[in-house]
């Protein structure tokens, strides 16, 4: 079916194109890779070995015109189709295995069928407003991806987006609804917010993210005991609302750049199941992420690269049943493909979830039960090329935020990166990532490692 459309929009593209530009791209993906030890216990070790396939085509015709809609106008359309394929090859269990299960989830398909990313039809100046209206499945990242992103699955639903006639401000309003509509309309997932950028010397961005979840689930370190029992239960919820407030700033300063985003959580939900809590359930948290690279001039050598990353995602306190105040938006980009993204290749932390152990997909965070939020503290060194090859070197140590009894390590990891690149458009690299667990991840302090060679292309 989706080749079938693909073919249909392109006749139809064809005709437009003497009119308006006819964009035709694609890039393919290809990363060889191989795990050890992902349960982070050297008794259980879960080694796993693929290849894995990203795809993508592209059709848009942009820029045709719109003349009835008055003499003089200036208002164009855009339609484009975006067909996006991901898959493994050479393991044909490892996608339904913990921790890649919870990865190929999040996307339509994970066995190479195409999907459709983007359809989408974007009016541009309409009556020659300063506006920009696009609708249906398209791409979308909130600020720095920290409150949301469709991680290349797609999201539908409406954006529209304008310059304000104050201060060089622009703003940007959407709403998406997520989630398959095949598993009926309490799994709905609805997330709808708006952005107000204002440039200066760098640009200030506030952003509102709104999050309707009507999907039951768990809340994590909520548990009750009803009146003449002794076993505790866990808090179910539905209907889930949850606000996202972010400020980020960004600057480009000569040799120096700084992005950096602060977000704080608030929301309620409604205890459900065969036996409620008996109280309504409140989340409370807050998150930041900052990320400083610094370029330097070395004698006689070229311009190496500095680079520093903090992040801190508050974690949920045992003492308060019925608040969660673990940090926690439910689109935050964590996946690249069939992999985790993050920091660190190997652990690909975020401020609230990672990657890695036997109990990645038995909690949300991908956590010991007793641990939540986590704390980043990232650097790393790009020296000068040399023939075109580029090194990498980062080095990272995660915390837990929040634990209920004894060490908040999680572990540390090396991830050194040798990568050559063709103008742009053809890339081979090699990367291998080191990992140690803390004692927080597991007690026996296993060693983890990933090996990746990837081949990337696109034009």
């Amino acid at each position: 079916m989706p080749a079938f459309l693909a073919a249909a929009l392109l006749c139809v593209f064809t005709s437009f194109a003497f009119a308006a530009n006819l964009d035709v791209s694609a890039s393919y993906r290809m990363r060889a890779l191989s795990y050890h030890n992902l349960n982070l216990n050297p008794l259980a070790r879960n080694n796993h070995a693929f290849l894995a396939n990203d795809a993508r085509l592209g059709i848009a015709v942009r820029r045709i015109g719109l003349e009835k809609l008055g003499a003089g106008s200036d208002t164009t359309m855009d339609v484009g189709l975006l067909l996006h394929a991901v898959g493994v090859a050479g393991s044909s269990s490892t996608l339904e295995s913990q921790p890649f299960d919870r990865i190929a989830r999040h996307y339509p398909s994970s066995d190479l069928t195409p999907f459709i990313e983007n359809a989408y039809l974007r009016v541009n100046r309409p009556w020659s407003y300063p506006v920009r209206g696009t609708f249906g499945r398209q791409n979308y990242r909130l600020a720095s991806g920290l409150l949301l992103d469709d991680d290349g699955a797609g999201l539908t639903g409406i954006v529209l987006s304008g310059e304000l006639p104050w201060w060089g401000l622009r703003a940007e309003g959407f709403v998406f609804s997520d989630r398959d509509a095949r598993f009926s309309a309490p799994n709905a997932l609805e997330l709808f917010g708006l952005t107000v950028d204002l440039p200066t010397e760098g640009t200030w961005q506030l952003s509102q993210l709104f999050e309707r979840d009507r999907a039951l689930q768990p809340v994590f370190g909520c548990s009750y005991v009803l009146p003449g029992e002794t076993t505790r239960r866990e808090c179910l919820v539905s209907k889930i609302v949850k606000s996202f407030s972010s400020l980020r700033y960004q600057i480009h300063y000569g040799p120096m750049v700084f992005d950096g985003e602060a977000a704080l959580q608030r929301g309620s939900a409604v205890p459900t199941g065969p036996s409620p809590a008996p109280n309504h359930i409140t989340y409370q948290g807050d998150a930041q992420v900052i990320r400083a690279k610094w370029k330097q001039r070395l004698y006689k050598t070229g311009e190496g690269i500095a680079r520093l990353s903090l992040a801190r995602g508050s974690g949920d306190d045992p003492a308060t049943a019925t608040r969660d105040e673990a940090f926690f938006p439910a689109r935050g980009h964590r996946f690249q493909g069939l992999e985790r993204n993050g920091f660190g290749e190997f652990f690909a932390a975020t401020p609230y979830d990672a990657f890695g152990g036997n109990y990645s997909t038995s909690s949300a965070s991908g956590l010991r039960d007793g641990a939540s939020g986590i704390i980043v503290v990232g650097g790393g060194y790009t020296p000068p090329a040399y023939k075109g090859f580029v090194f990498d070197i980062d080095y990272f140590l995660f915390q837990a935020e929040r634990i209920r009894q004894g060490s908040r390590t999680l572990g540390m990891e090396w991830d050194f990166r040798i990568r050559y690149a063709l103008q742009d458009q053809f890339t081979i690299s090699a990367t291998a990532a080191l990992f140690k667990a803390g004692t927080a991840s597991n007690p026996t302090r296993g060693s983890s490692k990933k090996y990746a060679l990837e081949v990337s292309g696109r034009f």
